[in-house]
């Protein structure tokens, strides 16, 4: 079986990946795409294969709103309605399917089904676990890592390069550390980040260079 990543999906020029949520055990995925530039704000839905079922650009706020969860029908997303006041903001809720503006109550909780990564920091005993495992397989890291282990494989997401201009890779290993894959998914970093992948349903989803989102079917 060839192990591969694929790219389902590439940010408008110009746009990069802000936020991503998935949806229906990974089946969906919301995309929060933003473009500094024009001051414009997309919020997308694709399928896990990358098919797109809506887009919305219309939106009453074009840029001061964002996403913040996705519900089992519903998309969650806070407008401001000032930006010297963050708590002056309201609910502006889509349905999840059609991308149409409708009304509902807040749902009680979070739906999100994903699988998130555990975070080391170097010099934390977890960190050296993990920073001396991928020493010999001739991949030292430093800075932090994210780790995952599921359906056989090992997820590791870690820091390479020189203070102010650090990248942060990503590699997926069977148990034995074999190497399955390995992406370059940032470049000319300051500082390290968390969340840079999550697994749902059976998918492994990443965001390179901001602007291209990445899967991995993970058998």
């Amino acid at each position: 079986m060839t192990e591969k990543t694929d790219v389902v999906y590439r940010a408008a020029t110009g746009s990069v990946l802000w936020n991503l949520l998935p949806a229906n055990g990974g089946r969906l995925v919301v995309l929060e795409e933003r473009s500094e530039q024009q001051q414009q704000v997309a919020f997308v839905c694709i399928t896990e294969a990358g098919k797109e079922l809506w887009r919305r650009t219309d939106l009453p706020e074009p840029w001061w709103i964002n996403l913040v969860y996705v519900g089992n029908a519903h998309v969650w997303l806070r407008k401001f309605e000032s930006t010297a006041n963050p708590d002056a903001a309201r609910w502006l809720v889509l349905n999840l399917e059609t991308g149409v503006e409708t009304t509902a109550t807040p749902e009680p909780e979070n739906t999100i089904s994903a699988l998130r990564p555990f975070v080391y920091l170097q010099g934390e005993p977890d960190f050296e676990t993990v920073a001396t495992f991928m020493k010999k397989i001739g991949a030292p890291i430093f800075l932090g890592a994210e780790y995952r282990e599921h359906g056989g494989y090992l997820f590791i997401s870690g820091y390479t390069g020189q203070p102010a201009n650090y990248t942060n890779m990503l590699w997926c290993l069977r148990q034995d550390g074999t190497l399955c894959w390995q992406q370059q998914i940032g470049t000319n970093l300051k500082g390290i980040g968390t969340g840079t992948f999550f697994i749902a349903g059976s998918r492994l989803f990443f965001v390179k260079n901001k602007t291209e989102l990445v899967t991995f079917r993970i058998v």
